[in-house]
């Protein structure tokens, strides 16, 4: 199986390059800054080969074609697009900053379609899968606190862009789906968090293994339950 995850570098996005780099998968693992991801780079070179770490912002459609060149014609069983970034937590409409907003809705929604796009012939050939790592922060139900505007409103558009794919690729027998990996211990869940992160690898790579055409455009927790949009 080929799989690519971006936002590799650290976090939830090295640990699942790690899990499935361990089950024999060909990996294609990007960060902003190879250079500068030191443990993504020695599961790569632990890998024999099968993990390889692709320079990539996700803000940047000429980088996000030069995957696509990179990969070439190789179909692509899995996309995870788990690269994003956090906003202040504490925003009120006094303090909220647009220009956060921009970038929190560049990255974290903008950049999943920039490289779902560039990918899809590769997605096409393998009938893939399209994960969208979310939050349930992202969730209009389930806002009971308010604050995280830039945070909140960038998953909530994730959160669509991922029901819109979702009909489009469902003509080639893909899936699409929002999925939200928990709190977990990562730089930007905070230590605070109660999931370690090879406990929320493992579940995010099983519901990705269940994840079936009635899957397809649906709003998920890691856990395997359907969450409310």
């Amino acid at each position: 199986m080929r799989v690519v995850v971006t936002g590799a570098n650290r976090g939830l996005g090295l640990g699942l390059a790690r899990a499935y780099a361990a089950r024999g998968d060909e990996v294609w693992a990007t960060a902003r800054k190879p250079s500068e991801a030191r443990e993504l780079e020695a599961v790569s070179r632990d890998a024999g080969g099968k993990v390889r770490v692709h320079a990539l912002d996700v803000r940047s459609d000429d980088q996000a074609r030069a995957l696509a060149a990179a990969i070439g014609d190789a179909a692509v069983d899995v996309l995870i697009n788990n690269a994003g970034v956090s906003g202040q937590w504490s925003t009120s409409l006094q303090t909220f900053d647009p220009e956060e907003a921009l970038r929190c809705f560049d990255v974290n929604a903008l950049g999943a379609i920039r490289v779902t796009r560039a990918l899809l012939p590769n997605l096409r050939a393998a009938r893939g899968k399209i994960v969208n790592v979310t939050s349930l922060m992202g969730s209009i139900a389930d806002n009971g606190s308010g604050r995280g505007y830039a945070y909140r409103m960038s998953k909530a558009a994730l959160n669509m862009a991922t029901r819109n794919i979702a009909h489009e690729v469902k003509g080639f027998g893909g899936i699409a789906l929002a999925l939200h990996p928990g709190w977990v211990k990562t730089e930007m869940g905070g230590e605070g968090a109660p999931e370690e992160i090879r406990d929320a690898v493992a579940r995010i790579v099983g519901t990705i293994e269940r994840a079936s055409a009635e899957s397809n455009g649906k709003f998920w927790h890691a856990k395997g339950n359907e969450l409310p949009w």
